[in-house]
């Protein structure tokens, strides 16, 4: 039978491409939709990834400080600081071998005393600090002792094995240490608790660290070293991603520590002199940007800089003694993300090889269609 006059012969197949097409936009639309919605949802799930990062790196922090100071607090109500002489402190070394055996991030405990009189132990826990002080071979710790009998001064090294009996004593070379000149003796009889020093250089090892010293009455002083290397590993144990930089810094911009501890110090120039490095000066461009912004900034941003995105939390982190701690964590949005983006990306291809197989069949159908017409 001829077709009808004024019917298109391909109305049916019009009409079936026609709505294949709007249900390929429509999948596409709601693809796109799917994406975004996504999108949103994991940049939510970065920031509370990224907070939980930060409180986990405070909480190590915490557990870096916290215990040392704990025991700073009982020293200070041991007979210890009753001592006068050398006879009588060996009594305690035992106590003093206990704080550092559970602090094992301690680089040496000591105490100061008001008329100049010092005692340091310290473990020689590596080759390294072994040749440095020529320790006898089963030496296991090594003591400091500066005392004062008669109007003369004393200066001692004692080596220990690992029962703390003495295997050498040796008399060491009086450079002029003492004790009371000292930033954090100064500092410690200066304020009425518990402190935490800037970064120094300390004057035995000649390595950068931080001190924490606390009073005992007023007769002496106790402190405690913490390297900023050893302060610097603990803080690399918390990186998220291979990229992510994690800065302890002072107000003022010091670094306390960083994952690459060998860039925190350099020389002044033209002296001697070591110096710990400030947040910008630690051979970053992304660093130097935001040391630019300031550096007592409590915030989460993201930047774009070298490259890539950055999710960026600088915050206040209450180490005990030192108020003026800030945390930066600086992580690539990408590196975080990256499980998240991947998923992301399948079910957006996925989607888009679904809507293309159907716009195939589609047009296979139709032309089936037409040539049996």
């Amino acid at each position: 039978m001829p077709n009808t006059p004024g019917i298109p012969q391909y109305r049916p197949i019009l009409a079936l491409v026609l709505g294949v097409i709007a249900v390929l936009l429509l999948g596409l639309l709601l693809s796109l939709f799917h994406y975004e919605q996504l999108s949103k949802v994991m940049r939510n799930d970065g920031s509370k990834l990224f907070e939980r990062v930060v409180q986990q790196v405070g909480r190590e922090l915490d557990n870096v400080y916290r215990p040392p100071m704990q025991a700073l607090n009982l020293l200070s109500l041991s007979p210890l600081i009753q001592t006068d002489s050398l006879a009588e402190r060996l009594n305690y070394f035992p106590l003093l071998a206990q704080v550092l055996r559970d602090n094992p991030q301690l680089n040496s405990v000591y105490i100061g005393w008001q008329d100049g009189d010092y005692l340091m132990l310290r473990p020689l826990i590596n080759s390294g600090s072994q040749q440095r002080f020529a320790a006898p071979e089963r030496a296991v710790w090594m003591a400091w002792h500066i005392g004062n009998d008669d109007g003369l001064r004393h200066n001692s090294y004692l080596f220990l094995n690992a029962d703390l009996k003495v295997i050498e004593a040796r008399m060491a070379t009086d450079e002029g240490f003492d004790p009371r000149q000292r930033p954090w003796y100064a500092a410690a009889n200066r304020a009425d608790q518990q402190l935490v020093t800037t970064p120094y250089v300390f004057f035995s090892t000649r390595e950068f660290g931080t001190t924490l010293a606390r009073g005992a009455s007023d007769r002496a002083v106790l402190g405690a070293d913490l390297t900023l290397e050893r302060l610097s590993r603990t803080l690399n144990q918390q990186r998220v991603t291979p990229s992510s930089e994690l800065i302890l810094y002072t107000g003022d911009g010091v670094v306390i520590a960083y994952h690459d501890p060998q860039r925190l110090q350099h020389t002044v120039q033209g002296s001697n002199t070591l110096e710990p490095r400030r947040f910008q000066e630690l051979g970053s461009t992304l660093l130097a940007t935001i040391a630019q912004e300031g550096y007592q900034l409590q915030r989460q941003t993201i930047r774009e800089l070298e490259g890539q995105r950055w999710i960026i939390q600088q915050q206040r982190i209450g180490i005990p003694g030192s108020p003026d701690s800030y945390l930066a964590v600086l992580v690539p949005e990408a590196e975080l993300l990256s499980d998240a983006y991947r998923l992301r990306r399948q079910g957006f291809w996925l989607s888009m090889a679904a809507c293309l197989s159907l716009l195939g069949v589609t047009w296979l159908f139709s032309w089936r269609l037409r040539r049996d017409r």
